[in-house]
């Protein structure tokens, strides 16, 4: 390697503003004229995502043990890749968390053999040297309702109508960002958490660019 990696990895629950803000750094480094490489979670075929797997329940510790064997081939495949190509950054939106851990939590992984996964995850990670930017909604029923008004009640896999709907909703993913938040305070690298409750963008995008800065100076 001629110069140091770098991983940007952006984070937070459906809606949050990843990839609005993965695009916006993936521009910003382009116009530095810094050689850099953006997975969004939408890429066909993406390297950190299995593709045609169908599991059940991870409370099935078979099925827990695959998805965590595959996975961690794929993190290796993946480190080994970018530590050979001439990116100097990498930007991942939503994958290490939101399609990893959260969906993992969500199935139901005993949450010792989660943690673990975690870590071991981080570990793989490291040659990169990654850091993270962390959407943390104060108010997840609010944030549910804000995307669904944006995207439509029904996109994806999500179908939210009533009051019903967004409070189960809301209790779900509220149970699961706490789990990834206590991840994320443990996680020695440097990060950005906006504890978003009123869509201040202006702010958080300022927040943003001098985290980027402290990362990557301006030449």
């Amino acid at each position: 390697m001629s110069k140091q990696k770098r991983l940007i990895i952006i984070e937070g629950i459906p809606g949050s503003g990843k990839t609005t803000t993965a695009k916006s750094i993936l521009d910003t480094l382009t116009s530095r004229q810094v050689a850099a490489r953006c997975f969004l979670e939408e890429e066909t075929l993406h390297p950190l995502l299995l593709q045609g797997m169908d599991f059940s329940s991870f409370a099935n510790e078979e099925e827990a043990d695959q998805f965590i064997e595959l996975l961690t081939a794929r993190y290796r495949d993946f480190v080994q890749a970018q530590l050979n190509s001439d990116h100097e950054v990498i930007i991942i939106e939503s994958v290490f968390f939101q399609d990893a851990i959260s969906v993992a939590h969500l199935m139901g992984m005993d949450k010792r053999k989660l943690l673990d996964f975690s870590s071991s995850l981080q570990k793989i990670l490291t040659p990169l040297t990654p850091s993270l930017i962390y959407y943390y909604q104060l108010d997840v029923e609010k944030q549910w309702r804000f995307i669904c008004s944006v995207r439509g009640n029904e996109w994806g896999p999500v179908s939210l109508h009533t009051d019903e709907d967004f409070q189960q909703a809301a209790e779900v993913w509220a149970k699961s960002q706490a789990f990834v938040r206590a991840i994320v305070d443990h996680w020695a690298i440097p990060k950005l958490i906006i504890e978003n409750s009123d869509y201040l963008w202006g702010e958080y995008k300022l927040q943003i660019s001098e985290f980027l800065d402290s990362l990557i100076p301006v030449n």
